[in-house]
């Protein structure tokens, strides 16, 4: 996000103005990938959500899936409209966190309701690498809908934007749960397969439609057999660039976006979810350009179901800017359905204070949310024990984010020993990978951003810890001048070499385009601006098989930035000796994507090159996700009270 000059405008809180150091909405989107990854104006936690509490909670599945949610409460329970929940469900390659759905989460609260930001099956990843199918999300709503239960909600408003819209009204329309009140959708199509068919004609996306349907066909998609990962260039918008591209499995479109799905043509399902229906939609929606709202308005009207319609006058399919206004038009149409009594409203949880939600800025504007978790008691006592306030600034793994791919089951025991740790999102997370701008070398500058929050917060130490990618990027950081005096370094599943550790094992599993073909097709991009990059499918990078899950999704340019052959910022044996302070090296035997002996060789190295202090915890049995929570904590605890 570039840098920009803030101004200072009044935002409305619950108890009147309040003054805020920045712009209002008007002001320069960030590059298209931040838009992508849910960068949305005013979204910083601890600043735009002073008026609410936030709690991180878990959905969990009839199908024994487990995926995050953002709860948002105002602070005044004495309200009336407390006792109202709103679950609100993201869109395509969204999460609870980012985009429409969190601001909304905040504004909500802002009004007085509580609201629940929930991740899907289709949240992130999902439909690239074949486990967000449509046709199963009905569990997810289920498993939140349990979770409002089970805190106490007994009324409930589904909420959805763009494909969430289409997976709340599918879900009502199957499930009718007794505690919906509501249904509320934002830039809602009225049928997602022809919306996206219209979409790719207009723009020529590359493959098209009819040919993504041959491709599908050809797999067995229908008849439940293979699958494959397609990027499609222009899927997105008019350029050849990766931000303009798409990129699914062909299982996950086939029920998502195929000509043959039903669940996701809402026209046909909103005859049956049995509740009023509001319909916000965007004014100038290039995403949407035909007559959505009218044509779902009118299939409600047909049913009998009470009906509200609206514009929002200049907004486009994102709400940018608009969502302040956009949450002001649903809370009145919320405050407006018929109550027979008064909802409950559910006592709070015992509050730990624990866990705080922050967003770092950047030097550079950019913004990293953050997971804070300091316990009082234990850390004031090694305060007084060590004489120095100490924290973590802990890295996410490959496509991660700060609870997808960091290893978030540590973030507990650590500050339960009185090492407060900060879990955060860096560049080279979420979606940057596929779009184009993830460059292991800038993760640097994200980890001075922390230490400088960190600071801020009164912390004069960091220790510096990461997961499998993250790990490697620890290093790197922990090699170089961060802001604050450096305690410690830890890696968990740490590669000697990205670079070496990639061509091997794509070797081992027959890649295709094999290494030696990559380092050929991107050696040109290392330099490109990421709008003249190009994207590619590797199959079989991760494991021996042709699924989706084991292809990897990559721009040129971020290949080559953490795995081509010239990223010295990606070859760990090069900085884990010039760490100036203890180094740990955590590595599970049975690992199969980093070879257990990197650990060793790292240790060798580090000692080679004159550090004396670091070394190497095995754990048997266990493999590259650390699944074997106490063993992994009880190879960090005994040495972090030594360093920390």
């Amino acid at each position: 996000m570039a840098p920009q000059t803030w101004a200072r405008y009044l935002r409305r809180g619950n108890n009147g103005p309040v003054t805020d150091p920045r712009p209002p909405s008007d002001d320069l989107r960030p590059d298209p990938v931040s838009m992508r990854s849910g960068a949305r104006p005013h979204t910083e936690f601890g600043h735009d959500d002073l008026d609410a509490d936030a709690e991180l909670v878990v959905i969990r599945t009839a199908d024994h899936k487990h995926w995050d949610g953002l709860l948002m409460r105002p602070r005044d329970d004495t309200l009336p409209q407390a006792g109202t929940l709103v679950i609100v469900v993201h869109g395509s390659l969204g999460n609870y966190m980012g985009g429409v759905p969190r601001r909304l989460a905040f504004e909500l609260a802002h009004h007085g309701y509580a609201a629940l930001s929930i991740n899907t099956r289709m949240a992130n990843f999902g439909v690239v690498y074949g486990g967000g199918l449509f046709d199963n999300t009905p569990d997810d709503l289920a498993g939140a809908m349990d979770l409002a239960r089970e805190i106490g909600f007994e009324r409930v408003v589904l909420m959805g934007y763009s494909l969430g819209a289409s997976i709340v009204t599918n879900y009502q329309a199957l499930r009718r749960p007794p505690e919906v009140v509501g249904l509320c959708t934002l830039a809602h199509p009225w049928s997602l397969p022809e919306s996206m068919r219209a979409r790719w004609t207009r723009l020529r996306a590359q493959p098209s439609y009819t040919e993504v349907t041959r491709m599908a066909l050809r797999a067995g998609v229908d008849r439940d057999g293979g699958d494959d990962v397609v990027v499609v260039h222009r899927g997105a918008g008019p350029t050849d660039s990766p931000y303009d591209a798409e990129a699914w499995s062909l299982r996950c479109w086939w029920q998502c976006r195929g000509p043959e799905s039903r669940n996701p043509v809402s026209v046909d399902r909103i005859r049956d979810i049995g509740v009023p229906l509001a319909l916000i939609q965007a004014g100038s929606d290039s995403v949407l350009p035909g007559g959505d709202g009218e044509n779902l308005a009118e299939a409600a009207r047909a049913a009998g179901l009470p009906v509200h319609l609206e514009y929002v006058p200049g907004a486009d399919h994102t709400f940018w800017g608009m969502v302040p206004e956009v949450a002001d038009r649903a809370a009145a149409w919320i405050a407006s359905l018929p109550e027979g009594r008064r909802a409950t409203v559910p006592p709070r949880g015992a509050a730990t204070g624990n866990v705080r939600l922050v967003t770092v800025r950047g030097p550079d504007g950019s913004l990293h949310d953050g997971i804070f978790e300091r316990h009082a008691a234990p850390t004031d006592a090694r305060i007084q024990e060590t004489g120095r306030r100490t924290a973590v600034v802990h890295l996410h793994g490959n496509q991660g984010n700060l609870s997808v791919g960091a290893l978030r089951f540590l973030r507990g025991p650590i500050a339960g020993l009185g090492v407060p740790i900060l879990t955060m999102d860096t560049r080279i997370g979420n979606v940057s990978q596929l779009f184009g701008t993830a460059v292991l070398e800038d993760v640097l500058e994200d980890v001075r951003a922390a230490t400088a929050w960190l600071a801020g917060e009164g912390y004069d130490h960091v220790l510096v810890s990461g997961y499998s990618l993250g790990a490697t990027a620890a290093l790197y950081c922990a090699a170089h001048d961060l802001g604050l005096p450096i305690v410690g370094a830890v890696g968990l599943g740490t590669a000697w070499s990205l670079p070496e550790s990639s061509r091997a094992r794509m070797d081992r599993c027959g890649a295709s385009p094999s290494y030696e073909e990559l380092v050929e097709i991107c050696r040109p991009y290392a330099d490109a601006d990421p709008e003249d990059d190009i994207s590619l499918v590797i199959h079989r990078m991760y494991l021996a098989d042709d699924s989706p899950h084991a292809a990897g999704v990559y721009t040129a340019r971020t290949w080559w930035h953490s795995r081509g052959p010239e990223s010295e910022a990606a070859k760990a044996y090069l900085h884990v000796g010039r760490v100036p302070a203890p180094v740990l090296l955590v590595q599970g035997s049975d690992d199969v994507i980093v070879a257990p002996i990197d650990a060793d060789r790292l240790a060798d190295r580090a000692r080679a090159d004159g550090h004396a202090d670091v070394e190497v915890r095995m754990l048997d049995g266990v493999g590259h996700d650390f699944g074997d929570h106490d063993a992994t904590f009880g190879a960090l605890r005994d040495w972090l009270l030594r360093v920390a």
